[in-house]
């Protein structure tokens, strides 16, 4: 479980997390848990060609009637490649859905998602902005690995530092450790370098992706690809830092609590 999260809005969260997602080497899950109340791949990337009926509100139905398992997210979930080895968990239709996203409903996706992952599929989380209201942090809480996004320009870096208190305090619990926070840049020397940035905001950079615009309208607001995209800027960037991501949450994993098995279900400890 890896989640994305943000100091501030729109540096890039949703579309770093979609251009991981599909590129990513495993079976992956990616998960909009942005609380903001809408699903930006389903308006964007999926050009609004998504059931309303079909995601995360649906966990939270689920949820009430004491069903969320494993296979409710493969019931939800939309598949983003042809052979649905990629596959998306919208996020909410409207804002008038956030007071389903209870804490108990998030601690115990939370489990779920753990138990996808140790079945063998990946999860990308899409977070959204730290701090809001219904947010998912108890995701944060039991992710392997929690990267803070952000771009390099000075209000961006200052922000980060700002909110890394709230980010380290919500990983207090962690059985990740520190091992498991770090930073992912978007537009690496734009206009500071990655030392700089890990040194000002007081975390090491995992990960970089290419500050590519028309490449990631794609993604963003659903442009057409040219035929180069696969091997534009922002997906060979994608690529490789999915390869550092893995590692880095390799490099976090023998830190956590062995699984256990409910009702003969592997899940987190910590998920419930």
């Amino acid at each position: 479980m890896i989640a994305l999260t943000s100091s501030r809005g729109a540096p890039g969260v949703t579309t770093t997390g979609l251009a991981l997602a599909l590129v990513w080497p495993r079976p992956v899950v990616l998960v909009e848990a942005d609380a903001s109340g809408s699903s930006s791949v389903g308006a964007g990337y999926l050009r609004g060609n998504l059931d309303p009926n079909r995601g995360l509100i649906s966990f939270a139905v689920a949820h009430r009637a004491g069903g969320l398992t494993t296979d409710t997210v493969r019931e939800q979930a939309v598949p983003l490649s042809d052979d649905d080895s990629k596959l998306l968990v919208a996020g909410l239709a409207s804002a008038d859905q956030v007071g389903s996203l209870t804490t108990d409903l998030w601690n115990r996706l939370g489990g779920v998602l753990a138990a996808l992952d140790r079945a063998g599929t990946d999860v990308l989380i899409d977070a959204g902005r730290l701090g809001m209201v219904g947010g998912p942090d108890p995701l944060l809480q039991q992710a392997q690995l929690v990267l803070l996004v952000l771009r390099t320009s000075l209000d961006a870096v200052v922000s980060a530092r700002a909110r890394l208190g709230r980010l380290r305090s919500l990983r207090a619990d962690s059985v990740a450790g520190p091992e498991g926070l770090g930073l992912l840049l978007v537009g690496e020397g734009r206009p500071y370098g990655a030392a700089e940035v890990a040194k000002s905001v007081g975390l090491p950079v995992v990960a970089m992706v290419s500050h590519d615009e028309p490449n990631a309208q794609v993604l963003s607001h659903g442009a057409p690809r040219n035929r180069r995209f696969d091997v534009c800027p922002l997906v060979r960037s994608a690529r490789s830092a999915a390869d550092e991501i893995q590692r880095a949450a390799a490099s976090a994993t023998p830190h956590l609590a062995p699984p256990v098995t409910v009702a003969g279900e592997v899940t987190d400890p910590q998920g419930g």
